[in-house]
């Protein structure tokens, strides 16, 4: 006869924790079958355990093979004590009773692990063995830069469709993923922060980055309140502070309470990484041709955090901000996010793509700081971009290019208004990104307006 033993081990303490914590250390190995403890007989032993996986029966001897995110179930015929152990291997939604264990195991790494839970009663045990494959190779944490001011991280995996975003001074937020059933490769963010007819908290994923929009707090609000807005995040910053050197095509908006304003300009990092030169005239002008008289310069020294940079004017010290430079592929993106200096309800972000004479067409998806999330048609002379509005409209735009003229940035276009649509804008591309942002003037819609795509 099986006597109830269950004992709350270190790692059944684990598996009982938070939907999403638990997991173990060690190895696997073996088969299912019949493992006597020391000292004990098999003789009237309890049969064997069923084993279930995602609800269906699996018969033989294993070890199992299961992907990352499979639910798995182990019934015993009585009362045992459960033990599990795998490296890099987590336990999600654990369920320990006296005879069942019942967990969804995920993989945390991208090469097949090990895993083995084993059932031991008074006289009896079983080893069941699984052999969990690779996880999602897009798994894992991306430093974010958020268009509400906020520098955060969001940890992704895509084997169990789950999201957590943590930050200095931020709540938490966790929840699910899901493909979009009508645009393959973008996902949709689910959360309670979302009211809206449309869920438009929508991301893409390209090599070591993720761009899209999710509902963050706004920065602006007296009360908490949420709105979707538009964030690049990467897993590849920029370490080495000599790989910073280049010519950058910046677009900036700085978003108060009563007003806001957009930020066009070039920039450039020499010296190995150490100064940063900004063209800060009211004229767009690439910084080789810049009136020396708007020329700014800040000193370049490493932040506190792997991957961030601190930008200060050595002449004026308050004058200071902390970048990164993120990586796709060869391609380097430069970004801000955070508050503005002496007012920190004014939310800050900045964006800068890589000079080049080269202006490439294709297609690409991404959000905006209206809330829109859209499709972009990017040609040599002219765009097209198919929108879906948070309150459900559908609507597209059409806007022509106009290059930069002889001392202007090389890859950036102004796009002129039309018609009766007052509103100007500016667009710049890189390899893999496609941005657009409102040109500063008074124009309802226009300051503060910024799009980013990432391209396919």
């Amino acid at each position: 006869m099986l006597h109830k033993i269950f004992t709350v081990t270190a790692v059944s303490l684990a598996m009982a924790l938070a939907a999403c914590g638990g997991g173990g250390g060690g190895g696997g190995g073996g088969g299912l079958g019949l493992l006597p403890p020391p000292g004990a007989t098999t003789a009237g032993t309890a049969t064997a355990p069923t084993i279930k996986v995602n609800s269906a029966a699996v018969q033989g001897d294993g070890p199992y093979a299961i992907k990352p995110g499979d639910i798995v179930q182990i019934d015993a015929s009585g009362a045992v004590e459960w033990v599990s152990a795998g490296e890099e291997i987590t336990l999600r939604n654990p369920e320990i009773g006296s005879s069942s264990w019942k967990a969804q195991l995920v993989n945390g790494s991208t090469q097949a692990k090990a895993f083995k839970v084993t059932a031991r009663a008074a006289s009896s045990a079983w080893d069941i063995n699984f052999e969990i494959a690779g996880g999602d190779a897009r798994n894992g944490s991306y430093s974010a830069y958020a268009t509400n001011g906020t520098r955060q991280t969001v940890a992704l995996n895509f084997d169990v469709g789950t999201y957590e975003w943590t930050g200095s001074g931020i709540a938490t937020v966790s929840g699910s993923f899901v493909a979009d059933a009508n645009q393959a490769g973008t996902y949709l963010f689910q959360s309670n922060r979302i009211t809206t007819a449309v869920n438009t908290a929508r991301f893409r994923v390209g090599q070591d980055i993720v761009v899209g929009a999710f509902p963050f707090g706004v920065t602006q609000a007296a009360t908490e309140s949420f709105a979707t807005q538009p964030f690049v995040a990467s897993r590849r910053l920029e370490t080495n502070q000599a790989a910073l050197d280049g010519t950058f095509n910046r677009f900036g908006i700085n978003v108060g309470a009563n007003a806001s304003t957009s930020d066009i300009s070039q920039l450039q990092i020499s010296g190995g990484g150490t100064t940063l030169v900004r063209c800060t005239d009211n004229t767009i002008y690439r910084v080789d041709n810049c009136p020396a008289a708007s020329l700014k310069t800040w000193n370049i020294s490493p932040g506190t955090l792997s991957g961030t940079w601190n930008m200060v004017d050595p002449a004026a010290p308050a004058d200071a901000a902390l970048f990164a430079m993120a990586r796709i592929g060869n391609e380097r993106i430069f970004l801000i996010s955070g508050k503005l200096n002496g007012d920190p309800k004014t939310a800050v972000f900045r964006i800068g793509l890589p000079e080049s004479t080269q202006w490439p067409a294709g297609f690409g998806y991404g959000s905006s700081t209206v809330g829109s999330w859209g499709k972009v048609d990017v040609r040599a002379t002219e765009s097209f971009r198919d929108v879906v509005s948070q309150d459900g409209s559908i609507s597209n735009a059409h806007n022509t290019f106009a290059t930069m003229g002889s001392t202007g940035p090389l890859s950036m276009r102004g796009i002129s208004a039309t018609g009766s649509d007052p509103r100007s804008y500016f667009a710049m591309q890189g390899s893999h990104i496609f941005a657009i942002v409102g040109a500063n003037s008074a124009v309802t819609g226009t300051n503060g307006y910024l799009q980013i795509n990432l391209m396919d």
